[in-house]
């Protein structure tokens, strides 16, 4: 059998079930979902599994355990992909002389892949963009260019040159004896990979652009940016020719054009839905979110900005409720692995690490540049970490899909069994009667 056809039967057999449950009549074979000729990525049909058994609540609940119990959880597996991917044949070898004495040095705007360090920590946008945790690395980047001094940073220091706009990477004294492998394992084991207040204000950037549309960035500063997320999007889709239709190039102008009006504008299955959601909106939620391990409660405070950013089409938000929330909730799913892809391989501390790791073996010379291109030179790591993000995070989706599967089960088997029994006891019955009657 064909998958589009294994995916049909198993909403079937969903369909099924519930009707045995619900004592309606047994539903057709369906391919109404579109992910059932989706070959290629797994998460739509998961969303689409779980909105069939639970219907359009499933996928707020699961966007509130996502950013509760996932993100709490998943650190130590996302370090270990990036030691595994960082780590070159040569891990056995001591640091370079050169890194050791002069460091490398790297154009800002080459480990600055969103802009980030155009906001201090301090102002409003800033309070979104940066941890709350100043020994990170990038509260440790913004501290280098502001002050030009040597910045530590775990095994690492730091010190940017305003001259040349440029940061010199080098190991601390106390790490310079290390070899290659072990010195990149303790920086990572030593940082923050995802904190989650940065991690909840991208994910909800790339759906309202509230942070972006406020940042004072040109179009075509965001349009870069877009088109290194349309890249990782591809890879995420499973395309990795790392090629950018004519039509996407078109769309991605046009979005960058609406995130410096502050307008985003989706096709949420009932026509094109403008929303925005200003500033003090997205900081009001992921302030109350942030810390929250209640994920029941963050799902409805996400599920509350629909109507919030919704405000000057009231007519359209009140006509297709339904169709709009489970739009915005796949959305919002598809724009987590987005935003953990790109954390995983574009934010500052991973520019940097790809950086040094480069040079190790490229006799000293860095060979990062424009984002864009790098995507495709370093085309096997970012294709490895994705793999690793979407195999978790599908594996935390499966999870959830297969305790509602033994949920709507159970009652139905126990209905048959308790069937099964009372017929066996009332043949008992009845032969025990026969044979006492004849006595």
């Amino acid at each position: 059998m064909s998958i589009s056809s294994n995916k049909q039967g198993v909403f079937t057999s969903i369909g099924a079930m519930s009707s045995l449950k619900q004592e309606r009549k047994l539903p057709d074979r369906t391919n109404v979902f579109s992910s059932v000729n989706n070959k290629k990525d797994v998460v739509p049909f998961q969303l689409d599994v779980l909105k069939s058994l639970v219907g359009s609540e499933g996928l707020k609940e699961l966007t509130g355990q996502l950013f509760t119990d996932f993100i709490d959880e998943v650190e130590p597996e996302f370090k270990k992909t990036l030691t595994k991917q960082l780590v070159q044949y040569n891990s056995g070898e001591l640091l370079n002389t050169q890194f050791i004495n002069s460091g490398y040095n790297v154009d800002l705007k080459d480990i600055d892949v969103f802009g980030k360090f155009q906001d201090n920590p301090t102002s409003d946008i800033g309070s979104l963009l940066y941890s709350d945790d100043s020994e990170t690395f990038d509260r440790k980047m913004y501290d280098a260019i502001l002050t030009a001094n040597d910045t530590t940073c775990n095994n690492m220091v730091l010190k940017y040159n305003a001259v040349t706009d440029k940061v010199n990477f080098k190991p601390t004294a106390g790490s310079s004896g290390s070899n290659i492998g072990d010195w990149m394992a303790d920086f990572v084991n030593d940082s923050v990979i995802i904190d989650k207040k940065v991690f909840l204000t991208n994910v909800m950037n790339a759906i309202y652009g509230s942070v972006t549309a406020n940042q004072d960035k040109s179009i075509e500063q965001i349009y870069q940016e877009l088109q290194v997320s349309k890249m990782i999007e591809q890879v995420i889709e499973d395309d990795d020719s790392f090629v950018i239709s004519q039509e996407d190039f078109d769309a991605l102008l046009q979005k960058a054009q609406g995130l410096v009006d502050g307008v985003v504008y989706y096709d949420m299955g009932c026509g094109i839905v403008e929303a925005q959601l200003p500033l003090s909106g997205m900081t009001s939620l992921i302030s109350e979110i942030s810390g929250s391990t209640d994920s029941y409660g963050v799902g409805n405070a996400v599920n509350a900005t629909i109507n919030e950013s919704m405000a000057n089409t009231p007519e359209i938000a009140d006509e297709n409720q339904e169709t709009i929330k489970d739009g915005f909730f796949k959305r919002l799913i598809q724009a987590i692995s987005l935003t953990l892809s790109e954390t995983m391989t574009t934010a500052p501390q991973i520019r940097a690490l790809l950086a040094i790791s480069s040079a190790f073996t490229n006799n000293d010379v860095v060979q990062i540049g424009n984002p864009v291109d790098d995507l495709k030179k370093f085309s096997v790591f970012l294709k490895c970490v994705i793999q690793d993000v979407i195999r978790l995070m599908s594996k935390f989706i499966f999870d959830l899909i297969v305790a509602l599967l033994i949920a709507l089960i159970t009652p139905i088997i126990t209905q048959i069994v308790r069937e099964k029994i009372n017929q066996y006891l009332n043949q008992i019955k009845t032969l025990v009667s026969s044979k006492l009657a004849g006595i």
